[in-house]
């Protein structure tokens, strides 16, 4: 028996009533009552060895809030960056390490580094559709050393809590059914599903499948003895294309923002610093004086 991979959509957000402009928003008073019903209705709490959850605010209040209270006060909850959304919008981009730090306590950060929140086109965190099949693997491989770990420990019954995100949840399963043109989930908020690796003890760095339980399949009404596929027939393959196909908008999106911002700053009279690779910007006078006599250059950390 191997242990069993609990993956979580985190709870309704205020992205999800306003739009995706607000930066890394925190759950709804609604997302808290679907936190409580999931809190009543997960099982497994007393088996839990490991809570991972995305860095986003809002997959840390789920992960507090729905799975925390059930488990063990020994049981960490631990952020990983892979685990993020795929947008870079600002509400699917993180809040730094620091603020991290500062807004919750008794977290386990030490998997993020001080940038793992920039998610600019020459990051690792970029929607890029290979950037997202990477970090998936990546994700998928720290999941089977954790479950290769309590097999070793002869936990092979434990649960691993995992709290993502819609759209990401699909290519850390590599599961896209459910996905459609201008649908980016077939995910519920606050929904899980269960998961084990088809083979614990694979080379550290093979790549190795995720497969739905049946117990999970029969939980959401999918018949585990029939072939798993979309309502209307198409298979897997079809809807992951379908899915890279909004990555790539994703990624457009995200060119044409950093092109406008660039814009911007030649407007204002920005010119990057060849050697230091850091932008300097002309004061003029006016600028000058509201500045209270500052210098007549003013440095611009990471323009």
């Amino acid at each position: 028996m191997a242990p069993t991979i609990d993956i979580v959509r985190h709870a309704e957000s205020y992205h999800n009533l306003i739009g995706s402009e607000i930066p890394d928003p925190t759950i709804t008073k609604r997302g808290e009552r679907q936190c409580e019903a999931l809190r009543h209705k997960y099982p497994f709490g007393d088996k839990v060895a490991y809570i991972i959850s995305s860095p986003l605010r809002r997959a840390i209040e789920t992960a507090l809030k729905a799975i925390k209270p059930l488990v063990n006060d020994a049981v960490e909850l631990i952020l990983l960056p892979e685990l993020q959304e795929i947008n870079a919008s600002p509400s699917s981009t993180g809040s730094s390490k620091v603020a991290l730090q500062f807004l919750y306590k008794g977290l386990d950060l030490s998997a993020l580094s001080d940038d793992w929140h920039l998610k600019g086109s020459d990051t690792p965190f970029a929607p890029n559709v290979e950037k997202v099949e990477a970090r998936a693997k990546v994700a998928r491989n720290w999941l089977r050393m954790l479950a290769l770990k309590l097999v070793e420990d002869g936990n092979e019954d434990a649960h691993i809590v995992v709290v993502t995100h819609g759209e990401f949840a699909h290519w850390l399963t590599d599961d896209f059914i459910g996905v459609d043109y201008g649908r980016n989930s077939g995910w519920y908020v606050c929904e899980f599903r269960s998961y084990q690796f088809l083979k614990l003890d694979a080379p550290e760095n093979e790549d190795v499948s995720l497969v739905e339980t049946h117990e999970s399949l029969r939980r959401r009404g999918v018949d585990p003895d029939k072939p798993y596929v979309a309502p209307d027939g198409r298979d897997n393959a079809r809807l992951k294309r379908i899915a890279s196909i909004t990555v790539q908008i994703h990624e457009r999106v995200l060119a044409d923002r950093e092109f406008q911002q660039q814009q911007e700053l030649e407007t204002r009279g920005v010119v990057p610093d060849e050697e230091s690779d850091e932008a300097w910007v002309d004061i003029d006078e006016d600028a000058d004086k509201e500045n209270k006599g500052s210098a007549g250059t003013l440095r611009l950390h990471g323009a």
